[in-house]
């Protein structure tokens, strides 16, 4: 494709909002440049990535710390054989038995799998506190009409460590490309005190869509499915490590999740959205509501 073919799909097609915004309660700000997304395809990733993706949601739903702790001890060395950080790669499916822990009777086939690594210049208690917040829309703006995150536990018990575990409810309008949806989501966070491959804490955060996303006006579009897994951990003192895998079920006409455009534009916007939250956990603003 030629560079002025590219610019104007990428004018076209490219919005935070929409692109990335569809199905994330957190979502990047700002793309890479356009060389960016024409030459960081991502690669597909070795199968023990997609093993070790897949093992972190099976555990966070069963609540398994033993589970988890056996992923950690290893997942230094996976990164390593996989790539280089920052990571951008292509991850296998979600089996049928794996989306039944949340959402019984999806075919989880359709949606493509994805996954970064990255590092944040942000030690994890406030990296803790971005991913939680209730206040995603002014952490991360421009991307939402309407946003409301209702805690559906106790966050002042998760922050005091009386709790390992806050759960809360997403529900957004956005509007992008002439098309206005609604979407709702359910997300939680857990911390494991000693589970990080050095005996720190880990956190991990898991969203999924409780039901495709109703477009109420514009052209036609489909968003079905999506699942989200997030592991963080400290790998020096300040910098904290992120693993970051989904696998979304996306169409808009011609571009869909599967295509490689769709799928350098989210992992790049993905990176971004790291990028920013090093930015605001230097500056201290905005605060995190985490009330």
């Amino acid at each position: 494709m030629s560079q002025a073919s590219l610019m104007s799909v990428f004018s076209r097609l490219v919005s935070a909002a929409f692109v990335a915004g569809l199905a994330l309660p957190l979502a990047g700000c700002d793309f890479g440049t356009l060389d960016d997304l024409s030459t960081d395809q991502a690669i597909d990733a070795p199968s023990e990535m997609t093993v070790a993706a897949r093992a972190f949601w099976t555990a966070y739903s069963k609540t398994s710390a033993d589970d988890v702790k056996k992923e950690m001890a290893g997942i230094e060395g996976v990164i390593q054989r996989t790539s280089t950080v920052p990571m951008q790669v292509k991850i296998g499916d979600l089996t049928k038995a794996e989306t039944d822990l949340v959402l019984p009777n999806k075919d989880p086939a359709p949606a493509q799998g994805m996954l970064i690594v990255t590092e944040l210049e942000c030690p994890l208690d406030k990296v803790e506190q971005y991913v939680i917040a209730k206040n995603q829309s002014e952490l991360y703006p421009d991307l939402y009409d309407e946003y409301t995150r209702t805690y559906s536990s106790s966050s002042a018990d998760f922050l005091s460590r009386a709790a390992p575990q806050l759960t809360w409810r997403t529900d957004y309008k956005a509007t992008a490309l002439g098309r206005t949806y609604l979407s709702n989501l359910t997300g939680g966070a857990w911390r494991l005190p000693d589970a990080s491959p050095t005996g720190g804490p880990v956190l991990l955060s898991r969203t999924y869509l409780n039901e495709p996303a109703n477009f109420i006006s514009g052209e036609p579009a489909s968003f079905n499915q999506d699942y989200q897994i997030e592991v963080y951990w400290e790998v020096s003192p300040g910098r904290t490590r992120h693993l970051y895998g989904l696998w979304r079920e996306f169409s808009l006409t011609t571009l869909t999740s599967e295509s490689d455009l769709y799928i350098s534009i989210v992992l790049g916007n993905l990176s971004d959205f790291d990028a920013r939250t090093s930015k605001i956990c230097k500056t201290g603003a905005p605060v995190p509501d985490t009330k």
